[in-house]
C-alpha cells in the first residue's frame, strides 16, 4: 500500500482512524482531503481510498479492521517475494 485518503467531509469519525493510521504508519502517504469525490459512500458509511480503491464498512471500528487486513495482506504477499 502506497497512499491512503481520507475524506474530511465524512462524518463517520474517521478523523480518529486518519490520526491512527497517519501516526502509526509513517512510510504510507496518508491525507485527509476536502473531498475525494465518492460523495455516494462519504453519505453513507466510512470508507478510505487505499491506492485508488474504495474500502468502506459499517463502523469506524470495521473500517479500521477492513484496513489492517490490506496491510496485513499485502505484507505477506512481499514477504514471499
Amino acid at each position: 500500500m502506497k497512499k491512503m485518503h481520507f475524506c474530511k467531509k465524512n462524518k463517520f469519525a474517521t478523523k480518529t482512524l486518519y490520526a491512527f493510521f497517519k501516526q502509526t504508519f509513517k512510510h504510507v502517504k496518508i491525507k485527509r482531503k476536502d473531498c475525494v469525490g465518492k460523495c455516494k459512500t462519504c453519505k453513507h458509511c466510512p470508507f478510505v481510498l487505499l491506492d485508488g480503491e474504495v474500502v468502506k464498512a459499517t463502523t469506524t471500528d470495521e473500517l479500521y479492521d477492513r484496513i489492517a487486513y490490506e496491510i496485513t495482506k499485502q505484507w505477506w504477499a512481499f514477504r514471499k517475494k
